[in-house]
């Protein structure tokens, strides 16, 4: 789907948003195939084994994964391996807004803390949460013919990404070596299953110990709480779906306990209380 909000108007009004899911195959992106356009991109990444350069740097985004950049940067994705491909893609004129109060100044803002700092981003669980969440909303008053309260949540989406930007902690995303990516795929790839370091390291070639060092030195995370982290974060959209029982299983937590336990850790509430807060927005929202 790839939807303009806007009239066309000229580059500087666009306002366009897409979801891209599709199977590649491998070197459909070449180093050939620079792009530089002169809006705003913004990318929500949610599944796929790919690349992407930026700035002299290899970044491979996971779930959830956020990357923003200013008009005019160059940059180029390379795909080494056939994958499923599962992304948002919002193009922002830099005035798209200006029909608005203060537009210009949100677009403005985001730039001036975008542009000094690295390209992708990857928030906290909640944060991230969050940004997926406007992207389905968006998603789905389009799909209803509804652009008025699409335009309202993109509004809301770069108010967010300027603070998500601006926020001191931010991990920004990683130029991984091989072996942290691999781990990090392979984990994306199975996490509905037991999984241990052991095996981790087995996949990767590598000892248990040496792959937990490099992991935690590249992501600022052991492999276990990224493990954990992940699983939590595909189980927040398959709660809106399944029953916390069967989250459970599919997330690759031991029992129902297992997955309270640590959803709680991470999210600061149980999956119960989770899918009563998501019903009752949904019903705000109908």
């Amino acid at each position: 789907m790839r939807e303009n909000i806007l009239p066309e108007q000229g580059r500087d009004r666009l306002l366009r948003f897409a979801r891209y899911e599709k199977d590649a195959v491998a070197g459909q992106w070449k180093k050939e195939n620079v792009i530089m356009l002169d809006s705003i991109k913004i990318n929500v990444f949610m599944e796929g084994s790919f690349s992407v350069f930026s700035d002299g740097c290899l970044h491979q985004p996971i779930y959830g994964d956020i990357c923003v950049l200013s008009p005019q940067k160059l940059h180029y994705g390379q795909i080494p391996a056939s994958t499923h491909l599962d992304y948002y893609e919002i193009d922002v004129g830099l005035h798209a807004f200006d029909a608005i109060p203060d537009g210009r100044l949100l677009v403005g803002r985001l730039l001036e803390t975008v542009t000094p700092r690295d390209a992708f981003a990857r928030p906290d669980p909640q944060s991230r949460e969050r940004v997926l969440a406007l992207c389905r909303a968006t998603e789905e008053d389009l799909s209803r013919g509804d652009r008025a309260l699409a335009y309202a949540r993109l509004i809301e989406l770069l108010a967010l990404l300027q603070t998500l930007y601006a926020t001191s902690n931010l991990l920004p995303g990683a130029a991984f070596s091989y072996h942290t990516a691999r781990a990090v795929q392979y984990m994306e790839a199975h996490y509905g299953e037991p999984l241990s370091i052991e095996a981790l390291a087995a996949q990767c070639r590598v000892s248990p110990s040496y792959l937990s060092r490099v992991f935690k030195k590249e992501t600022g995370r052991g492999l276990h709480e990224y493990l954990n982290q992940y699983r939590i974060l595909r189980a927040t959209s398959l709660l809106e779906t399944h029953s916390v029982t069967e989250t459970a299983y599919l997330c690759g937590f031991s029992d129902c306990s297992h997955l309270i336990s640590v959803f709680r850790r991470y999210m600061g509430l149980t999956p119960y209380q989770y899918q009563k807060e998501t019903r009752n927005r949904q019903k705000r929202d109908e």
